[in-house]
């Protein structure tokens, strides 16, 4: 201490202590808010478009099996057009997360590489075979090239799911760390900035006499402004020789700049605030913590009427799989991408795409829980009505061939455990072309409506009435006693065609009809469908 002779030099010191505890605090801060900006940037640009390809490519990928299977189904080549499409756009979707996964040398890199060579090598065999398969005409053709197709498309959903999972977590993974990273930065300067105050403190103590008691007790009120977060006034130019004056300044100079640099907890929490999928993170107890403004626009809740409330008030009625989605969360496990149902404060069930995972203090304990949840109203309108285009005829709403056999393969599982019989009914409209030629299209779709209308006053509401071609319906008869039964509709129907379509298209009309049963005349649909397909084409013959 023989080196601080007089107050100016003690003075000097404290002010040349707290300037270097002040340079640490701001070369620290700066140094935090560097790793925070870049891991946010990383993602922002990496994770998030990562996982959101990842979730498109595999649900694209479960679409393209849909549509393969379906052409092995039916035969028709438009399923596996629609097939095929998909491949190039699956592609992109990862060239485009294996050169994003490479730039940023992401762990994922290597299994996305290995996923996209397993996918074209799947593709490559898949579009041959069922092409092949398409074309022959007969589904069994190739059994054992659709057995090796299968395994590989089951390894391949496997992976894509995978990946998918992977990526997501990644996110979820960088929001905890980068939450992490924000408490504890603050806890940092907090730390920091209780030195500077110590350290000025006790020079200041060591040092002060009479002369120096009012400009200190001023200074400290300023000190003790600040920590309570009220605003701090500048103080008023002194002269450059009043050393406390000048601490003063430099103090107010201090707190000005920490303002400016400081990014901390609440930067995130800003960031997070205005995520656009719902964002909830729950205690413990299973009460709500902290909500961001996605969710609270989706549940239609003001956050001072939901925070600390239990979570199951946002969510719908759903038996006990609620309670054990929850019961898993609070004993460490992760769920991922499953569907619930929220509920609005306006009492609306909302379906949404569900995710949770625990995240922990650094003593392993569970500290809370974080759910994402994506609003998936749009999407399932979507899926509804792109089934309804695929699975039913537009101009009469009936099923069509798909639907027709998937209800026939039920009805004849039906029957062969309760011993009943079962029938198909095939008819063919034999004039429709000829009028469509010369009264035009419109005319025709009135009389395949009105075609329509008859055969369905004419069953049963348990049967099912589907538009097999243009000029062709079929008719499921199910849980009959004997043939009789099903020839006795079968003349109904005939009847009742030619009445009201002789009426609509102001002459005659020739009805085909073949009608075949389970199980004198085969025991799977596409046997019955065959056999009846054979007896309506005698049938026209005969009628020529």
């Amino acid at each position: 201490m023989t080196i601080l002779k007089n107050i100016r030099a003690k003075v000097w010191g404290c002010v040349w202590i707290a300037l270097s505890a002040y340079l640490l605090a701001t070369l620290a801060t700066s140094v935090a808010n560097i790793r925070i900006s870049d891991s946010l940037t990383i993602l922002e640009e990496v994770h998030f478009p990562l996982a959101l390809k990842g979730e498109k490519a595999f649900t694209m990928f479960s679409e393209q099996t849909k549509n393969f299977e379906s052409s092995l189904l039916t035969g028709e080549t438009d399923d596996l057009v629609k097939a095929e499409l998909f491949h190039s756009e699956i592609m992109d979707l990862l060239n485009a997360q294996i050169l994003t996964a490479s730039s940023s040398n992401t762990p994922s890199y290597p299994h996305l590489l290995a996923l996209r060579d397993s996918y074209e090598d799947y593709y490559t065999v898949a579009s041959e075979q069922y092409r092949i398969a398409c074309n022959s005409g007969d589904p069994f053709a190739q059994t054992q090239q659709m057995l090796r197709i299968g395994k590989l498309r089951a390894h391949l959903i496997s992976d894509f799911r995978d990946i998918a999972n992977e990526l997501t977590q990644r996110v979820i993974d960088e929001i905890t760390n980068n939450k992490t990273r924000a408490a504890d930065n603050s806890r940092l300067l907090q730390i920091l900035f209780v030195a500077v105050l110590l350290v000025i403190t006790g020079a200041i103590n060591y040092v002060a006499n009479n002369q120096l008691i009012k400009p200190l007790n001023q200074m400290k009120m300023m000190i003790d402004n600040f920590s309570l977060g009220k605003k701090i006034s500048k103080p008023e130019i002194c002269d450059e020789k009043d050393e406390i004056c000048q601490l003063a300044l430099s103090f107010w100079d201090m707190t000005e700049e920490l303002k400016k640099i400081s990014v901390s907890k609440e930067y995130l929490d800003s960031i997070i605030m205005y995520m656009s999928d719902s964002l909830i993170v729950l205690a413990t107890n299973l009460t709500i913590s902290q909500i961001n403004q996605a969710a609270l626009n989706l549940l239609a809740y003001e956050e001072k009427d939901i925070l600390n409330q239990p979570v199951h008030r946002l969510l719908a009625p759903s038996g006990t799989f609620i309670h054990t989605v929850f019961d898993e969360l609070c004993q460490g496990k992760s769920i991922t991408n499953i569907e619930l149902n929220l509920k609005s404060q306006d009492k609306e069930t909302i379906p949404v795409l569900f995710s949770g995972t625990p995240f922990y203090t650094a003593t392993g304990q569970i500290e809370g829980i974080i759910c994402l949840a994506r609003d998936i109203r749009e999407l399932k309108e979507e899926l509804v009505k792109t089934e309804n285009i695929s699975n039913y005829d537009p101009l009469t709403s009936l099923p069509n061939r798909t639907i027709m056999q998937d209800r026939l393969t039920h009805a004849i599982r039906s029957a062969r455990r309760y011993h009943r019989m079962v029938a198909i009914l095939l008819l063919s409209i034999d004039d429709l072309v000829r009028i469509i030629d010369t009264s035009g299209h419109d005319a025709g779709d009135r009389i395949i409506v009105e075609i329509a209308g008859a055969i369905r006053s004419t069953i049963r509401d348990t049967d099912t009435l589907a538009r097999m071609k243009k000029d062709r319906f079929a008719v499921i008869l199910g849980n009959l006693n004997d043939k009789n039964d099903g020839y006795l509709v079968a003349e109904k129907i005939i009847k009742k065609i030619s009445q009201q379509a002789a009426v609509a298209a102001s002459e005659a009309i020739a009805v085909s009809a073949g009608i075949a049963y389970f199980p004198d005349d085969g025991a799977k649909a596409a046997e019955l469908i065959e056999k009846a397909a054979l007896l309506m084409s005698r049938d026209r013959k005969n009628e020529r």
